[in-house]
């Protein structure tokens, strides 16, 4: 689904719902044009996340973390400048267009309140991200321009804010019943076919082509239906199945599903509207319209992680195989010269006895071995512009080089035969952990230590050993987010600084592995069923269980759960736990994890 007026609306219901008002604690820029908005309600710290990225524009309430290469811009030191310790007080869809109003009330210690809008336009390429005053004028924004790109309207700071053209598109939250019967009226013009989706499309302000063939499928009609021929009853049908979905929209009654093609397992959309219509399709429901957003997003971003990182990997050991051929290649024909090294000897000392006899400035002579049976005339090359003793203490040079290297050069060709196999696993291993991220990962960190790639390097020269670790993220199908520590170091960063006291966590009972936290943002004494079974599956899946074994699972608040003095990292004790049993079946919890993970 691309982002709509639909998706503005509920996700704006959302935030008006559960963030207004809150503080605005920080704001990062995470990518070109992703901004991640920290904000503090009444209840807890929760994020407002949109990226303007045309084939990636997003709009959500976030339990992203900012990421360890934070983006940097003129445009967010402004909007940090104006707008942290402020108060986000409004939000509202404009028209029910695809443009989001934030109200911000600044801090301000002394003088006349103001105020800050945050006019973000999410219009495909065009879109932008405008900070403007109480009076319209433009503070700065995320793309500035003149009127030498857009005769229309600049946008630069110090200009009047102008609203994007009108496309002379009717309101679907508005239009009446014989606006609706008119136009498509004039739609079935005989000389005019179109679709029904395309109908949609271009009368009703704020849809996109893909939410136009959902609304289509919602009425029960192919995604192909055509207006030609329509009856009027068909027409006025039509109206109240409109009509029905109008008022879905302006109670906020929609459920938004990520949808998963059975056949990989991938999740390849997520709709509003178009609830079990493709059999090849498995539909993921979600409480919150963010949540699911949120979810796409970062299967979306992983997939395309997944493919840079596959794709650098494979160019690295194909290069890294085409330098360990061409030296296995010299190494070869090194092994045969050094067998043959005899031979230099031979033709020197057999030059050395020919001298009276060997002209200067011939290329090649042939001399009688009066050392072996049958006296045999061997061929020896020569270099024309060298005196025959030069020729003769050259062929000396290259036997006394070539003799002694015997045994580094057979080394040599051992340890060669040894990378190549090595290689050839890694190139295994490669297309064995192409749909996953995190192995991808851990093989991209391995090819760091045979220095196949080259370890990144902060600005005082040294490696980045202080890294803040990878966590791994879920969104569970009730909407709470889960947190994954797989080693000491991700297990001591998760309770140091990602948990909160009613945070939930849990752990193997019996045997070492994961950390994994339940973040409890609604402060409840337990967590939903689902998403407790879910959590303690993930436990056993990242400890060391058998597949198909019962695993004992202890969870309980983080506030009782502590950390021994000077012990090692990732060990703690517990109290006040309770236990759940939970088989652990590895294909069937991979699958879960590749539909949820979002990091």
């Amino acid at each position: 689904m691309m982002l709509d007026s639909i998706a503005l609306s509920l996700v704006a219901y959302e935030i008006n719902k559960e963030l207004i008002p809150s503080k605005i604690v920080t704001l990062h820029q995470v990518d070109q044009y992703g901004i991640l908005m920290v904000l503090k309600s009444k209840k807890d710290y929760q994020n407002i996340f949109f990226s303007l990225r045309p084939d990636r524009m997003s709009f959500f309430i976030s339990t992203m973390l900012p990421p360890e290469d934070l983006h940097s811009s003129a445009f967010l030191k402004q909007l940090q400048s104006q707008l942290q310790g402020g108060r986000l007080v409004k939000i509202e869809q404009v028209d029910f267009d695809r443009i989001i109003r934030l109200v911000i009330e600044p801090y301000q210690k002394f003088g006349t309140p103001t105020k800050y809008i945050l006019i973000v336009e999410f219009m495909g390429k065009h879109s932008n991200a405008i900070l403007v005053d109480e009076n319209g004028y433009i503070k700065t924004a995320l793309k500035q321009f003149g009127s030498e790109l857009n005769r229309y309207r600049e946008v630069k700071p110090g200009i009047l804010y102008k609203h994007p053209p009108a496309q002379d598109k009717l309101n679907p939250l508005t239009v009446s019943k014989e606006q609706f019967l008119s136009i498509f009226q004039r739609s079935t013009f005989p000389s005019q076919i179109e679709y029904l989706g395309q109908f949609l499309y271009q009368n009703f302000q704020g849809l996109s082509t893909k939410s136009a063939i959902d609304i289509t499928a919602s009425f029960n009609l192919p995604p192909d239906f055509t207006l030609i021929p329509l009856t009027s009853e068909k027409i006025i049908t039509l109206w109240e199945e409109f009509y029905n979905l109008r008022e879905k929209i302006v109670k906020h009654d929609i459920k938004a599903q990520l949808l998963i093609d059975k056949e990989s397992g991938k999740a390849v959309g997520c709709s509003l509207l178009s609830s079990g219509i493709f059999k090849e399709t498995e539909y993921l429901s979600f409480d919150r319209v963010s949540t699911c957003l949120e979810s796409f997003y970062h299967i979306t971003v992983n997939e395309e992680k997944k493919q840079k990182l596959y794709q650098t990997i494979k160019k690295v050991l194909q290069k890294t195989r085409e330098k360990l051929e061409e030296k296995k290649s010299f190494l070869e024909q090194r092994e045969k010269e050094i067998e043959n090294c005899e031979q230099y000897r031979k033709k020197g000392e057999l030059i050395m006895a020919n001298l009276w006899n060997i002209k200067r400035g011939i290329a090649q002579v042939s001399l009688v071995d009066y050392t072996l049976p049958n006296h045999p005339r061997v061929e020896i090359a020569l270099n024309p512009d060298l005196s025959p003793l030069q020729n003769a203490h050259q062929l000396f040079q290259r036997y006394k080089k070539l003799n002694p290297g015997k045994e580094r050069n057979r080394e040599q060709l051992l340890e060669n035969q040894k990378s190549l196999k090595q290689l050839k696993d890694m190139f295994s291993t490669l297309y064995e952990s192409k749909n996953s991220l995190s192995e991808l990962s851990a093989l991209y960190q391995e090819l760091t230590v045979p220095n196949y790639i080259k370890k990144k390097k902060v600005g005082n020269g040294k490696h980045l050993k202080g890294r803040v670790p990878s966590i791994q993220k879920l969104i569970s199908s009730d909407g709470w987010t889960i947190l994954v520590g797989r080693n000491n170091r991700q297990n001591e960063y998760l309770l140091r600084h990602l948990s909160n006291g009613n945070d939930f966590w849990l752990h193997n009972q019996t045997r070492p592995g994961a950390h994994v936290l339940i973040k409890n943002h609604q402060g409840l004494p337990v967590p939903p069923p689902d998403t407790l079974i879910f959590a303690a599956r993930l436990t056993g899946y990242y400890s060391k269980v058998k597949n198909n074994e019962t695993a004992q699972i202890v969870y309980t608040f983080r506030k009782y759960v502590k950390k021994p003095k000077d012990s090692i990292a990732g060990k703690v004790i517990y109290s006040q736990e309770k236990n759940i049993a939970v088989v652990i079946n590895y294909e069937e919890i991979k699958k879960e994890i590749n539909k949820l993970i979002v990091v």
